[in-house]
């Protein structure tokens, strides 16, 4: 099972299950940190969002950082590489990095904001939608049980 449906849910607790995913739109962190601080001991509906929330947007973070480490990293080898040959052939492999660092950049971005929306409707639609990996262990910590 992918997914469960939470009956007698109120309006305001779907809104923070929306609004915790939606918050990497406007809130990163803060804002799932701030609805899980509310509501950790009211609702457990909540709590499950705020959380996966919380940790995709880290996860997203360090991503990203690693990412752009690594192109860094090779961005300076190959200009030490370059420099050191007198190499012409550095400039067009430069260009194609970049090329691929932003491509990379955008479709990860992309990728994101359309599964934080995509998560954050199912949060409004009172499901239990779980991301993977962090999501079932999120779960169990929250409601006690594996699903």
């Amino acid at each position: 099972m992918d997914n469960e449906q939470v009956p007698g849910l109120k309006d305001e607790e779907k809104l923070f299950g929306l609004f915790s995913h939606l918050s990497i739109f406007f809130g990163g962190i803060i804002i799932p940190i701030i609805f899980w601080a509310i509501n950790k001991d009211k609702s457990k509906f909540v709590t499950f969002h705020s959380l996966q929330a919380l940790f995709f947007h880290l996860l997203y973070v360090a991503v990203i950082f690693v990412f752009v480490f690594i192109i860094v990293i090779a961005g300076l080898a190959l200009g030490f590489f370059s420099a050191s040959h007198h190499s012409a052939t550095g400039a067009p492999i430069f260009v194609i990095g970049i090329i691929l660092f932003y491509g990379f950049l955008f479709i990860t971005i992309l990728g994101v904001m359309a599964y934080s929306i995509y998560m954050g409707i199912k949060a409004y639609h009172g499901e239990l939608k779980k991301y993977p990996i962090v999501g079932s262990i999120i779960y169990k910590r929250v409601y006690g049980t594996a699903y």
